[in-house]
């Protein structure tokens, strides 16, 4: 008589099959697992770029519309002071220098000449209000963390005065009433997960603004 052995469970063959197929699988779950983790950080690396960089030319853009400004319009030097204006000037095209009454007291004080520059060995944008004619001021005012600055550029090619002289001429010029038109031109850049730092990411902005304190020339 013939008895039947039934079988219970899996063989070694099966067994195996199984294995690759879960290891595939996983394989493909934290494949996408670890993508969507690598997008979110570039994504969020990227709006801080975008934020860092907006931040600052807000700043920058704000500031240079003070200048010139004086709380005393009834004095002798009149709301537009000269002492005022003629502080405002690019030093180079990464620094640039401007001074406005931040107290009120319509007298140009040491702690009232202010500046923007580029500092290239930290990547930062630094500022002061004490600033200094060789640009080696300043306290930063973005964070590298977040955004490394590569350049930032200030252009005053486009302001003119009633003559018709454009660009630096202006700022010198002794007759008639200079509009000064200033261009900010700014780069950042960041570090993003499995890139090499020829291929991060870029950002460029710009802003033109124009500076209502003009200084008339007598």
């Amino acid at each position: 008589m013939l008895v039947k052995n039934k079988q219970f469970g899996l063989t070694l063959i099966e067994m195996l099959i199984a294995m690759v197929l879960g290891l595939f699988v996983t394989a493909v779950i934290i494949t996408v697992f670890s993508t969507n983790v690598r997008s979110s950080t570039e994504n969020i690396k990227m709006i801080r770029l975008n934020q860092e960089l907006r931040g600052a030319m807000t700043f920058m853009v704000d500031e240079l519309k003070r200048t010139g400004y004086s709380a005393h319009p009834t004095s002798p030097a009149g709301p537009r002071n000269p002492a005022f204006m003629t502080a405002f000037h690019p030093v180079n095209s990464s620094c640039i220098l401007y001074s406005y009454d931040n107290n009120g007291d319509g007298l140009r004080d040491s702690d009232e000449h202010f500046g923007f520059r580029l500092d290239a060995s930290v990547d930062q944008i630094k500022w002061a209000s004490d600033a200094t004619d060789n640009c080696s001021f300043g306290e930063s005012i973005t964070d590298v963390n977040m955004a490394k600055i590569t350049a930032l550029d200030f252009d005053i090619s486009g302001s003119a005065n009633i003559n018709g002289t454009t660009g630096l001429d202006t700022l010198s010029t002794t007759t008639g009433v200079s509009v000064y038109d200033v261009t900010i031109t700014l780069t950042g850049t960041t570090d993003l997960p499995h890139s090499s730092n020829a291929n991060d990411p870029r950002r460029t902005i710009t802003e033109t603004i124009r500076i209502r304190n003009e200084d008339p020339k007598d």
